[in-house]
This record gives C-alpha cells, structure tokens and sequence, in this order.
C-alpha cells in the first residue's frame, strides 16, 4: 500500500514542498523563488505558469532527494496564497498574469459594490469586509477593464486549485478558497449566492464547483504525471489556503487553538466553531473539518516582508556577497536589532507598503518611518520594521480580545521572520502572550501532508497534526519590555489616525 504524502505550498514569494511518511517524517523538502510582478503603484500579479513551473521543479527535486518511487505516493494537496485571480479557459489555460493578496487595483470596484450592497450586507453574508483584497472584486474588476478577456474566462480559480486543476484536469474551489473570494459566497451556507452575483453583474459559472478541502478533486492524470515525474491515478486534495494549512501543520485543530504565521505577511489565526464573526478581521472556513469550523484571521499585508524590502533594497550587494560566504544577512540583522533598546530608541513603523487588510482596511495606506535622527543605526531600522510588523498583529489581538474570542496559549509560531529569536521574542514582549516554536517545523507544506493523509484514509482525522508538533523553544513575555512596548504602541496608534487623510492625497497626487 502507498504510504508516502506530498504537501506543496505556494507562497507569495516561493513555493516549499515535502515528502513524508504517515508518521510525520520528512524525508525531503524543496524551496524555489519566482518572481512577484509590480507594473503599478498598488498592483501586484504572479505569472500562474511560474506556479506550474516550480511545482514541477518541487516534485522533481523531493522525488530526487527522498529517493522515495513514485507508485508509493499515496496522495497530494496544495495550498496557496490567497485570495488571487487566475482565469482559466475551458482547457485550462491561463489567460494572463493574476492580481494576487496584495494588489489593491480594484477599488473603484468597491464603490460600484457598494451602490449595490452596503458594507453591512457584505458582511453578514461573506463574514468579511468589502475591500480589493477579495477575489469576487479582483472578477468584477476584470470584467470591466479586459471585457474580451473576461469572456474568454471559464473559471476563476486561486493558484492551489490552479495546481489540482493542473494536476487532474477538475476545476473546483475548496471551502477556505472560497471564503476569500467572499462577497458572493455564504460563509455558513458555504454556497455560492448566484442573487448577489446576477445582481452585482458577475457570472456565477465562472466560479468553480464548491468542496471540503479534503474531498479528493481528482486524480493525476498521464499528462501531468509525465510531466512531474509522478504517476497516474495518484489523489489530490481539493486543497486550501496557505495560513490555514501552517495553522494545521502547527497543530491548530480545535476550538481556541492559534498559531502565528510571520511568513511575507503576518496572520494570527484562533479556530471556533460557533459563526460568530469579528467586524475588522477576516474569517475563512478552516482546513481541519471544513464542514463545521472556521478561523479569525488577522491578516496584515507584512511581516516578513519588511526585511526583505530592506534586504532587496538596500543590500542586495552586501547580501550576495554574504549569501556566497554561506552567511545569511538576516542573522546579520538581527544580531544588529538585537543590540538596539525595546522600542528601538524612539523610532516607529508603520508598515503599510502594500496598504493594510486587517484591522484598519486601507488600500491607501503606506509605511511611516517616524520619530527618525542621526543616532538611528541600520540596527534601529531593523528593529522598528520586526516590531512594526507585530504592532499591526497586535492591533488585531486586542480586537480579538475584545469580542471574546478565546486563545489558547501558547500560540504556536512558525515560517520565516519567526526563524529569529529576537523577532520571537519581540513578538512575545509586545502581545504579551506566550509563543511556543517549533525550528523544524514545515508549516503549511505539513498541513498539506495531513490534508491529504485525511483526503486518503491514511489518518483517521486532523488531530493527527497535534502528533507531530515538537517545541523547541518557549518564549515568555517579559513584563518590563511588555510595558515600554505598550507605551510605544499607543503611539503607533495615533499615528495612522494624524496621517490617515494625507494617504488620499498622495495617492490621488500619484495617481494610483
């Protein structure tokens, strides 16, 4: 019998996979880059055949690496960042690049929504907010600007049903998928509402068919098996979001489970089962029993990105050089933040370089730098964007708070920025919690794995995730760093509030 599982996940920057067994063991993993595409202010798109490109690459690597052979495959899922627009042709062919999390474009759309529906009856139906982030906004938008294009569209799709698609020729829409497309999807229902759709203009066959993210889409079929390296007739999973399959990997399968994801955007996510939703924060239908549970997300727009805009921007040079060194400039960094005082003397970020989702909602808004002087090192600067960055999470942590949603501690912590100790650490300080991390963990690759181990029969349920969780480091708040934090984060508050009007203005001075 087939033992072995693959989990892929395609993130914003790059696509990680891995090959394991039904007991959790890795036996080979594999991350390649692609590129992330910024025609415009505000407009951010992946080329959808660079998501096929490093799947394949992914597979031929792990496949190579594990030495694991093909026919012992037992099953494959796929998740992505989301909420992107990939439109498809019946043949299953991408029609052109897709707007993805990020882009803000569509927000003349918004309006035209809301001559319709009021933020109020958006809400109540999709459980979260109208903004260009969502897919539905991302079609309409289509619609309007590539009218011909539009047409020509069979099926929207976000990149993890894109790969399945790919993988067995079935066009479908897993349930966590679907709550970002939003506004015509009903979240408790969890069914497309074709009277808001007629009404709003957009086709509702242009949405795929609606599944659990463990219901098997289809199977490998012999085109994308020779073309993988795989072999025919293997099952994947329906698929899901990204943060909902590290949430999994990371163990979070119950009621008041929550885990932190500082992977290019930040996202603190606490499982419930009652349909009860947080106004500011997103809400997506969970992996882990996608029939009955659901997730609050708070979803800000960076975390780990903001240093690797700084990595990208300022030393791209020094950063090669290291990289050829066998070094890593971000232990460079943080070895620098680490050295700089709990509010890094003074200076603060707002770290709003693509706008911001949750709480705040602004597709205008951009990053500050305030409170900056001569004293301020490349080390100041450092710490301010890791503290920035958790500054907007625990925005949405008190939001949380403050409508009863229950965390259980510790949150376990995974993916990128959470690799340093010192932005661990910060973390902890500033939301007062405290974080349990995992440094082997694989993340949503590993949610992936369980997804589909359940998909297949291999394990009974979801919990199984809970059995391969192994903490390597506890992280305390500290009391003394959580107080001058406070202190700099009601600061980091009124901030936004003073400069909230100049981002309209700018933007309309920019054009964009």
């Amino acid at each position: 019998m087939a033992k072995f599982l693959i989990g892929c996940d395609i993130g914003t920057s790059g696509a990680k996979a891995i090959l394991a067994d039904a007991e959790g063991k890795v036996y080979a993993d594999y991350y390649v880059e692609y590129p992330l595409y910024s025609p415009k202010a505000g407009w951010f798109e992946h080329d959808p055949e660079d998501y096929w490109r490093v799947f394949k690459k992914n597979m031929a690597e792990i496949l190579k690496k594990s030495e694991i052979d093909p026919h012992e495959i037992a099953g494959i899922s796929v998740s992505a960042c989301s909420p992107c627009c990939v439109l498809v042709d019946r043949e299953g062919n991408a029609l052109k690049r897709s707007p993805i999390w990020m882009d803000r474009r569509a927000q003349e759309e918004c309006e035209q929504i809301r001559n319709i529906y009021d933020d109020e009856e958006i809400f109540q139906v999709s459980a979260n907010p109208l903004d260009p982030h969502s897919g539905a906004v991302k079609l309409l938008w289509e619609k309007n600007h590539n009218p011909e294009l539009y047409r020509k569209t069979y099926k929207m799709l976000n990149p993890a049903n894109y790969i399945a698609m790919k993988l067995t020729g079935e066009f479908v829409t897993d349930y966590s998928n679907a709550s970002l497309i939003g506004i015509v999807f009903d979240i408790v229902k969890r069914e497309w509402r074709g009277d808001m759709a007629e009404k709003l203009g957009i086709d509702l066959d242009k949405f795929a068919r609606l599944t659990p993210c463990h219901e098997i889409a289809g199977e490998v079929t012999k085109k994308a098996a020779e073309e993988c390296g795989l072999c025919p007739g293997i099952p994947v999973a329906a698929g899901t979001v990204d943060c909902n399959a590290a949430w999994l990997g990371n163990g979070s399968t119950r009621p008041g489970d929550a885990s932190l994801v500082m992977g290019t955007a930040g996202a603190l996510g606490v499982v419930h089962s009652e349909p009860k939703f947080t106004r500011g924060l997103t809400t997506i239908i969970h992996t882990a029993d996608s029939e009955h549970l659901y997730t609050t997300l708070a979803g800000t727009s960076t975390c780990g990105g903001l240093l690797r805009y700084l990595r990208d921007t300022f030393t791209r040079e020094e950063s090669e050089r290291m990289k050829a060194e066998g070094r890593d400039i971000y232990d460079l960094f943080s070895e620098e933040a680490g050295k700089i005082r709990a509010g890094s003397d003074g200076l603060i970020v707002l770290p709003y370089l693509s706008g911001e989702r949750t709480p705040i909602w602004n597709p205008k808004a951009r990053g500050l730098v305030f409170g900056l002087s001569f004293s301020h090192t490349r080390g100041h600067w450092v710490r301010a964007m890791m503290e920035g960055g958790i500054y907007a999470i625990y925005h949405c942590l008190k939001i949380m708070k403050e409508n009863d949603l229950v965390l259980k501690e510790p949150i376990l912590v995974s993916e990128g920025g959470s690799k340093s100790p010192l932005w661990r650490q910060i973390a902890s300080d500033i939301m007062n919690v405290e974080l349990d991390y995992m440094k082997n963990a694989k993340g949503a690759p590993m949610g992936n794995v369980i997804n589909a181990g359940v998909a297949v029969g291999l394990f009974p349920d979801f919990d199984v995730a809970k059995n391969f969780i192994k903490v390597d480091q506890t992280h305390h708040p500290d009391a003394a760093q959580h107080e001058i934090y406070e202190k700099y984060f009601a600061v980091y508050r009124e901030l936004y509030g003073d400069v909230k009007r100049h981002y309209e203005t700018i933007s309309r001075i920019r054009n964009d």
